[in-house]
């Protein structure tokens, strides 16, 4: 794979202002298929960026099949804009360059600058396990409550917003940023949890009982008594600190879903 990638972006080496290459996405990973296009990104200096022509700086190319799909694509962004995802809150400024695999890097830069951006840092990570388990201990809870007022197209939309803050609890609990929701369960797996866990969070998506997701609450309980984290174990003290503290308010106004 890093061979034809490394063929894929060998017109751009040697450009002036190219400072390197890397693939992100699907083709990075184990569990890349038929499917998986070849995301190659290229860093150029600034003012390198700004001469090149729109066109240029996103370009697709089609495997015309069967079945037609894009092979691979080259995304040109500039230096700046890239250190500038160190800031950001995104998960998606901040999950791919944890599998980026680098094709070439002029001068080093760019090789230490995708670690910066790969790493979560501790304190992101404490925070994030707060909120995100409030927001899926509440949601369930709503989500209950609107099937008993039966509601059932509420309880899924609850539910669903509820799960995804389940997900990205796994995923931080783990130590790493939330993947794309495309590739969750894939990337769950591979950070090591649970399939039976994994199949309950599927069977509450499909169909929020109230059944379906005491089950799941519990799944997710014992696999917490497994790592580092005993917060959840106090929920009114979570609670409080999230409408009382300003640490609270502000982590929820930073993480929570919108």
């Amino acid at each position: 794979m890093l061979e034809r990638a490394r063929e894929l972006v060998e017109p751009y080496i040697g450009r002036a202002g190219v400072l390197g290459a890397y693939v992100v996405g699907s083709a990075s990973r184990p569990f890349r298929d038929g499917f998986s296009d070849y995301d190659i990104e290229v860093v150029l200096e600034d003012d390198a960026f700004a001469a090149v022509p729109d066109a240029e700086r996103h370009v697709f190319v089609m495997d015309e099949g069967p079945p037609r799909k894009v092979d691979h694509e080259f995304y040109l962004r500039p230096w700046s804009e890239l250190a500038g995802l160190r800031d950001s809150t995104r998960d998606l400024d901040h999950y791919p360059f944890q599998h980026a695999m680098l094709l070439h890097d002029t001068d080093g830069r760019l090789e230490h600058l995708l670690a910066g951006l790969a790493a979560m840092p501790e304190e992101t990570r404490r925070l994030r396990l707060r909120v995100h388990y409030l927001e899926y201990v509440s949601g369930t809870a709503r989500a209950v409550r609107c099937g008993l007022r039966e509601a059932p197209e509420n309880a899924r939309l609850v539910a669903g917003d509820a799960l995804t803050a389940l997900v990205k609890l796994l995923f931080v609990l783990h130590g790493s940023w939330a993947s794309t929701r495309h590739w969750s369960t894939q990337e769950l797996e591979l950070l090591g949890v649970p399939g039976a866990l994994l199949d309950q969070l599927g069977a509450a998506l499909a169909d929020p009982t109230e059944g379906a997701i005491r089950e799941l609450t519990a799944a997710v309980q014992a696999h917490l008594e497994g790592h580092d984290w005993t917060d959840h174990k106090d929920r009114m003290a979570l609670f409080r600190w999230a409408f009382l503290t300003p640490e609270g308010k502000g982590a929820f106004a930073e993480w929570a879903a919108r």
